[in-house]
């Protein structure tokens, strides 16, 4: 697994959308305990939160200690620096594993034995993606999808390739539950989206590689364009599942 968000991570923390609220009321009721659940691949926590408001106990992880110093300190919260295959808690322990825009990194043969080791019987597992937004303006979103496909395209991750797939080439050997349609959708000033662009793998790579930043040519194009909050929808992809294979 690559960290490509350590030099992000501020970004990455304040930027980012918010999962749907409607997601972690339907997770934790498919669970028959809510003792434990591991956040894996955490970042900065984005979804950590939102599960500590249901489970008495929750495990942020990711490889970036940088992500994780930014993560808010919350009593039912404790964090570990490790990678998605060695989240050291006890066999059996675990009754939701969330990974947040995340699966796609992991060595997955790897976290999958780690997954089936901790989840209890019933445990439910759940990763989830969400590819390039849409905006809500019909020419500021022409604009904005140049920039993703040409702009910084060839700077994405091989990885990055499954988010675009809604990880549908992706194994996931667990028993699959039908989950139903969410998305995460946001009312944005123009900075916000330009800080969220900023929080981008790919943005990172262009910058180390080329030596420029290339949101402020995306910020040039879309100012006189951009005169009020705009709707920003991410359509997002769900992979749901039980213990048993």
């Amino acid at each position: 697994m690559s960290d490509h968000f350590s030099q992000v991570s501020a970004h990455y923390f304040t930027s980012r959308p918010h999962y749907p609220k409607a997601l972690f009321e339907w997770l934790p009721g498919l669970c028959p305990e809510r003792q434990q659940a591991w956040d894996c691949g955490a970042g900065s926590g984005q979804a950590s939160s939102d599960l500590a408001l249901h489970f008495k106990s929750v495990l942020a992880s990711d490889i970036s200690q940088a992500q994780l110093d930014l993560l808010p300190e919350n009593p039912k919260i404790f964090t570990r620096c490790t990678s998605a295959a060695n989240s050291q808690l006890p066999p059996d322990s675990v009754d939701l594993i969330c990974i947040a825009q995340a699966l796609h990194w992991f060595d997955l043969d790897a976290f999958y034995l780690e997954a089936k080791r901790v989840l209890k019987k019933e445990g439910l597992i759940a990763a989830w993606c969400y590819g390039t937004p849409i905006i809500g303006d019909e020419h500021i979103n022409q604009l904005f999808q140049d920039f993703y496909q040409n702009g910084v395209g060839a700077y994405w991750p091989p990885e990055r390739k499954h988010v675009e797939n809604g990880y549908t080439g992706l194994p996931f050997p667990f028993a699959r539950l039908s989950s139903p349609n969410f998305e995460l959708r946001e009312k944005w000033q123009l900075e916000q989206l330009m800080g969220y662009v900023q929080s981008w793998s790919a943005t990172a790579r262009f910058i180390q590689q080329e030596g420029y930043n290339p949101v402020n040519t995306l910020r040039t194009a879309l100012a006189e364009l951009w005169l009020s909050e705009i709707t920003v929808i991410w359509p997002l992809t769900l992979l749901a599942g039980r213990a048993a294979s």
